[in-house]
């Protein structure tokens, strides 16, 4: 998964072209906001560590559902090389068997800007609150 990294000059256009990545299904483009030592939470019981682990998700994700995630409001706070953004999300589309799938949910995502000067994800949940459920 090696790739030409981004650099993005905020962290709000970074979660922009990730989500632009992942409704293309581009795993080489989402995976560079990644940083190698990434966590995801992937549900409520299980999380994925680092980037091949992050990828194998996302290409799981891009194999069995085709629609599209929209990052709604989201909300940034910054400070020094770390910012934590919180938005709401709406995810849809249909399963390899044809089923539609649906969801919403107000992520969590921890960022740093890395010495290159490109911001790249440390924690993804994109559980939020449903997490305590």
């Amino acid at each position: 998964m090696a790739g030409v990294r981004m650099n993005t000059q905020s962290p709000a256009e970074a979660a922009g072209l990730l989500e632009e990545a992942i409704n293309r299904g581009d795993l080489d483009a989402a995976m560079d906001f990644y940083e190698d030592g990434a966590v995801m939470v992937v549900d409520q019981e299980r999380l994925a560590t680092g980037r091949a682990e992050i990828g194998a998700v996302y290409r799981w994700l891009f194999a069995n559902r085709k629609g599209a995630a929209r990052q709604g409001e989201t909300y940034i706070v910054e400070t020094g090389d770390i910012a934590l953004l919180t938005s709401k999300w709406n995810a849809s589309g249909v399963t390899s068997g044809g089923d539609f799938v649906g969801r919403e949910s107000c992520a969590s995502v921890v960022m740093r800007k890395n010495p290159d000067g490109g911001w790249r994800i440390v924690v993804d949940s994109s559980w939020g609150h449903a997490a305590l459920d």
